[in-house]
C-alpha cells in the first residue's frame, strides 16, 4: 500500500483521479468502522435518547438500554480487532492526501492568480467602457443646456445611471474575485476534512495551526485590520521611537518596574472591565484605591496614630501579630470596597441609574468619609514584614527578580477569566451587556447579574488596594486620585467596548500592560512631567473610544 502511495506521488493526478483514489481508502475505513466505532456511536446515541424519552416506562427503558449495552460491548470487540488495520489505512490515507493534494492545490493557486489577473483586466476595460458611454451621453446633453429644467432632470438621471452602472460593475467584480478566493479556500478545507475523516474526526496540532493561518488569510481585510488594530499600531510605533532614542528603556530594571506597577493596576482594570462590559463605567475606582489602601496601611502599621472616626487599628497588630493583621487588613479592604461598590450597583440595577452617576455618587461619599474620618492625616509606613508581601523573588545576580504581586495578579487574572468564560454568570454578563431587554426575556436576572458584576469589581478593588499598600507602604485620603481614568483607559485600549457585551479578559490584561509600558515611556520622554503624560493619556482615551465607535458604526 505504501509503495502504491509513493508511485502515485510521482504521477501528477487530476482532481477526479485523486478524489477517486481517496474514496477507495475511505470506503475501506468505513467498512472496518461500520460494525465497530460507528456502531458504538449509534448505540450510545440511542441510549441517550432512550434516557430522555418521557413516554417509555422505566422497565422498557432499562431493557432497551441493556440490549444496546450488549451491542456496544460487541462493537468494542470488533473495533479492537480492527484497530491496527484501521490505523494503518488511516495513516496511509493521510499520507496520500498530503502527497497528492499539494501539487493540485498549488496548481489551483496558480490558476486562481491567472484568473484574478484576467478579471482585473476585464474590470478595468469595462470601467473604461462605462466612463466612455457616460462621456458620450454627457455630450448628448449639451444641446439641452438652453432648457435648464429639462437639462437638470436629464443630468440627474444620467448621473444616477452612471453611478448605478459603476456600482453594479464593482459588485460583479468583487463577487467574481470572491468566487476565485473561495475556490482555493474550499480546496484547502476539503483536504483538511478528508484527513480528519480518515482519523475518525481527529485533527493533528499542525493541521489545526495550518487551518488557523489559512482562515486568517482568507478572512483578512486591510481596512478592517487597521480599524481593529490602529491604536495598537500607533502605540507600538511610539514605543519603538522611544526605544531608539533611549535603548535603556528595555532593560531588566525597566521591565521589573513595569511589572510591579502592572501587578496592582490590573486588579482595578479587571474590576472596571466588568462594568464596561455592561455598557457602564466606574468613576469610583480612585476612591476605592483610597479606601483599600488607607485601612490596610492603618492595620499593618503597628505604630500608626491615625484613627478613623476615633477608631484605632494599631492594637490588631500589637495583640494578634503580623498574621492576624494581614488577614484583618485584607478582609477590611475587601469588605469596604465591596460594600460601596454593591451600593452603587444596587442603585444602577434597581433604579436603572447609569453606573457613571451611581459610582460618581459613591466616589464622593468615600472621599468625604475618608478625608473627614482621618482628618486627612497620612498613615505612615507599614511594617517591614508587610512590605515583604510585595518583595521580588528569583533574584539572581543583577536580575532584580519577579515581584510577588505579579504572581498574585496572574492568579486573579486566571480566576476572573474562568468566571467570564466558563460560568453561567459570565455568559449572563455578556447577554446583559449586549441587550438587557433580550436577556431579561430569555430568563436572565438583569438585576442580580448587575449586582454580581459590581460585587466582583468591589472584591477586586479590595485585593488591589491591599496589594498596592504593600508596594507603596503608606496611604492618605488623596491617594489613588485619577486612577479610575487609567483603569478605564487600559480597558478601552484592550478592546472592552463601551457599547456593551463586547470584550475579553485578555484584552483588559493586555491593555493594562500596554498602558503601563506607555506611561513608563511617556515619563521618560517628558522628563517625568505628569501634566504632559496626562495629555497623552487623554489623547489615547479619545483615540481608543473613536476606534471603538467606528467599529460599532461599521457593524450597524
Amino acid at each position: 500500500m505504501s509503495q502504491e502511495i509513493n508511485n502515485s506521488a510521482a504521477i501528477s493526478l487530476t482532481y477526479d483521479e485523486f478524489k477517486s483514489q481517496y474514496l477507495e481508502y475511505q470506503s475501506k475505513l468505513d467498512k472496518l468502522r461500520k460494525n465497530g466505532t460507528d456502531r458504538i456511536k449509534v448505540l450510545e446515541n440511542e441510549n441517550r435518547k432512550i434516557k430522555n424519552n418521557r413516554i417509555l416506562a422505566d422497565d422498557v427503558k432499562k431493557s432497551l438500554i441493556e440490549k444496546n449495552k450488549a451491542g456496544i460491548e460487541a462493537a468494542k470487540q470488533v473495533a479492537q480487532e480492527n484497530k491496527e488495520e484501521i490505523k494503518q489505512i488511516a495513516d496511509e490515507t493521510v499520507k496520500f492526501v498530503n502527497v497528492n493534494h499539494k501539487p493540485l492545490y498549488q496548481q489551483l493557486k496558480v490558476e486562481a492568480k491567472e484568473e484574478k489577473a484576467k478579471e482585473n483586466l476585464r474590470f478595468k476595460e469595462e470601467m473604461a467602457k462605462i466612463n466612455d458611454r457616460h462621456k458620450e451621453r454627457m455630450l448628448g446633453l449639451e444641446g439641452l443646456k438652453d432648457n435648464k429644467e429639462e437639462y437638470k432632470i436629464k443630468l440627474k438621471l444620467e448621473n444616477q445611471t452612471y453611478k448605478q452602472e459603476i456600482f453594479e460593475e464593482k459588485t460583479k467584480h468583487q463577487n467574481h474575485l470572491q468566487k476565485i478566493k473561495d475556490k482555493v479556500h474550499d480546496s484547502f478545507i476539503e483536504s483538511q476534512d478528508w484527513k480528519m475523516n480518515a482519523r475518525d474526526g481527529k485533527k493533528s496540532f499542525v493541521e489545526t495551526m495550518q487551518a488557523k493561518v489559512e482562515n486568517y488569510i482568507y478572512n483578512f481585510s486591510l481596512p478592517q485590520f487597521l480599524l481593529k488594530n490602529g491604536l495598537y499600531i500607533i502605540i507600538v510605533i511610539f514605543m519603538i521611537v522611544c526605544i531608539v532614542i533611549n535603548p535603556s528603556l528595555i532593560g531588566i530594571n525597566a521591565i521589573n518596574l513595569i511589572l510591579k506597577n502592572f501587578s496592582t493596576k490590573v486588579f482595578f482594570a479587571l474590576g472596571v472591565a466588568g462594568l464596561i462590559l455592561l455598557a457602564g463605567t466606574d468613576l469610583s475606582v480612585g476612591r476605592m484605591v483610597t479606601l483599600g489602601t488607607i485601612f490596610t496601611c492603618m492595620i499593618l502599621n503597628p505604630n500608626t496614630t491615625v484613627e478613623f472616626f476615633g477608631i484605632s487599628f494599631n492594637g490588631i497588630y500589637a495583640t494578634g501579630g503580623f498574621g492576624l493583621a494581614v488577614v484583618v487588613a485584607l478582609l477590611v479592604a475587601i469588605f469596604t470596597c465591596t460594600l460601596f461598590s454593591a451600593i452603587a450597583g444596587f442603585f444602577s440595577a434597581k433604579f436603572k441609574i447609569h453606573p457613571f452617576i451611581s459610582t460618581l455618587g459613591t466616589s464622593l461619599i468615600i472621599w468625604g468619609l475618608v478625608g473627614f474620618g482621618t482628618n486627612n492625616i497620612k498613615t505612615g509606613t507599614i511594617s517591614q514584614d508587610a512590605l515583604n508581601i510585595a518583595a521580588s523573588i528569583f533574584k539572581v545576580g543583577s536580575f532584580p527578580g519577579i515581584p510577588l504581586t505579579f504572581i498574585y495578579s496572574v492568579v486573579a487574572i486566571a480566576i476572573v477569566w474562568f468566571i467570564w468564560n466558563k460560568t453561567r454568570f459570565g455568559k449572563n454578563m455578556y447577554a446583559v451587556g449586549g441587550n438587557p431587554e433580550a436577556a431579561s426575556v430569555s430568563g436572565i436576572s438583569v438585576f442580580w447579574t448587575t449586582i454580581g458584576v459590581f460585587v466582583m469589581a468591589g472584591i477586586l478593588y479590595g485585593f488591589g488596594g491591599f496589594f498596592q499598600s504593600t508596594v507603596t507602604g503608606s496611604s492618605s485620603s488623596s491617594f489613588g486620585q485619577g486612577w479610575e481614568l487609567e483603569a478605564i483607559a487600559a480597558c478601552v485600549i484592550g478592546g472592552i467596548s463601551f457599547s456593551g457585551g463586547i470584550g475579553k479578559i485578555s484584552g483588559a490584561v493586555f491593555g493594562c500592560l500596554l498602558f503601563e509600558i506607555l506611561k513608563y515611556y511617556l515619563r521618560d520622554m517628558t522628563g517625568g512631567s505628569a501634566d504632559i503624560t496626562n495629555v497623552f493619556i487623554g489623547i489615547i482615551i479619545l483615540l481608543a473610544v473613536t476606534f471603538d465607535s467606528l467599529k460599532y458604526l461599521k457593524k450597524k
